[in-house]
């Protein structure tokens, strides 16, 4: 599979490789203005992926029915190819993706975080939250088996994924880049594909956002305490909070963790 990937390395790297997996309807390109070149400056060579059917990656014309397999066989042959100790950094559906891969990692992977990840309970309660927010363009986004019904939506998708403050003339950029999602996948988040109980063997760092529409706080620390890992929880952060302000913060956070393990 040919995969578009993003990425800065230095000609000698003694810190090892970061690996950074998008969410759902995005890309490569969600971690190329802050994260990518924050990790690189810290010594570390840093790839983004986008996954099969994203970005500029290879499209087998089945995007709708990608499954969350499929995204970690993906995942699998960025690590693969990739030398020395590796770093995992996965967003909402990149999280919960790292987390099926986590059932059998390579002993490369040394330390994984997951941001805003869908919880390992499912979306189910997502799912009630859009049918009272979002009742005409959830029916419709079924119906169609497709969701630029609502991440095409300025207003709900401002909603959704940003905070109240996010300049809403920087919302055409991110709606030009946010593509369609695999339904199936969808579906699996929601209950169809759990992760599988497993004991943990790699280091896990968990982060949650206190004003998260999609991932509650709640779940977050529920995942947190299924993976006995206690949860560090980012004040008034959205969703997407990785694209606004403060988001270096949390950028610290994780290089505090990798620089242990």
């Amino acid at each position: 599979m040919k995969l578009e990937i993003i990425n800065q390395q230095h000609q000698a790297s003694t810190k090892g490789s970061i690996v950074f997996i998008h969410g759902a309807c995005m890309g490569a390109w969600f971690w190329k203005d802050n994260f990518l070149p924050y990790f690189f400056e810290k010594g570390y060579n840093t790839f983004a992926i986008s996954l099969r059917n994203h970005g500029a990656s290879e499209n087998n014309g089945k995007l709708r029915w990608t499954s969350i397999k499929e995204y970690v066989e993906d995942l699998t042959q960025v690590i693969d190819s990739i030398d020395g100790p590796i770093y995992l950094v996965g967003h909402s559906m990149g999280g919960f993706t790292i987390q099926h891969y986590m059932q059998k990692p390579s002993s490369k992977v040394k330390a994984a975080v997951l941001v805003c990840s869908v919880p390992n309970t499912g979306l189910w309660k997502l799912v009630a939250r859009l049918l009272v927010d979002f009742p005409l363009r959830f029916l419709i986004a079924n119906m169609r088996l497709s969701w630029h019904p609502i991440v095409k939506d300025k207003k709900g998708l401002k909603k959704l994924m940003f905070s109240k403050d996010y300049p809403i003339e920087n919302m055409d950029s991110i709606i030009h880049k946010l593509q369609d999602e695999s339904f199936l996948a969808f579906l699996e988040m929601v209950f169809l594909r759990l992760p599988r109980k497993f004991q943990l063997k790699t280091p896990l760092m968990v982060v949650g956002a206190e004003k998260d529409y999609l991932v509650s706080e709640t779940d977050t620390r529920k995942m947190g305490k299924h993976y006995n890992v206690e949860p560090i929880i980012i004040p008034n952060a959205s969703h997407c909070f990785m694209l606004e302000e403060g988001w270096v913060f949390t950028a610290e956070k994780i290089n505090q963790f990798f620089d242990l393990h």
